[in-house]
């Protein structure tokens, strides 16, 4: 059976991906187009319509990985797109990007930022999905990322 993993951002674009490996791990990526945060409003609309129908009849989906900016608080596009995912019972990892930064010096810290954006999320979900703490700029959380990957393929290889 083929097997897909699906990358996708569900907010403007990140201008990184945190690990080139990811992408190349992925058997199919999704990805908003890098226009997306100027895009007009019809075209946002296809975009988001195509990603949800993608997302709720991929029989062969195996998770959604959610990057999300840590570096700044919880933002209402990352917040709708994990909350509709919840809600419709879609398999999601969150990545969470940037966790060695602090924007605007008086910001919060990313583990706050983090701690915020899963209470925020919490009444629609079950349990809690699994979550990764990332930095492309330090390396961190990229084995544990791909070895999670790795898991993910596994479970529906058998």
């Amino acid at each position: 059976m083929h097997v897909e993993l699906s990358l996708t951002v569900c907010a403007c674009l990140r201008k990184e991906i945190p690990y080139e490996a990811v992408v190349s791990h992925c058997i199919a990526g999704l990805l908003y187009p890098k226009s997306f945060a100027n895009a007009p409003e019809a075209a946002r609309m296809d975009w988001s319509s195509f990603t949800k129908g993608y997302f709720l009849n991929r029989d062969t989906l195996v998770a959604v990985l959610l990057l999300i900016d840590a570096s700044v608080p919880p933002q209402k596009i990352d917040l709708d797109c994990a909350n509709w995912l919840g809600r419709n019972s879609i398999p999601v990892t969150f990545v969470f990007t940037k966790c060695d930064k602090m924007k605007g010096g008086k910001g919060k810290r990313p583990d706050e930022n983090i701690r915020n954006f899963q209470e925020l999320i919490r009444q629609n979900y079950r349990e809690h999905p699994p979550w990764i703490m990332t930095s492309s700029a330090t390396g961190l959380g990229r084995d544990e990322l791909l070895l999670h990957m790795s898991q993910l393929r596994n479970y529906w290889d058998n």
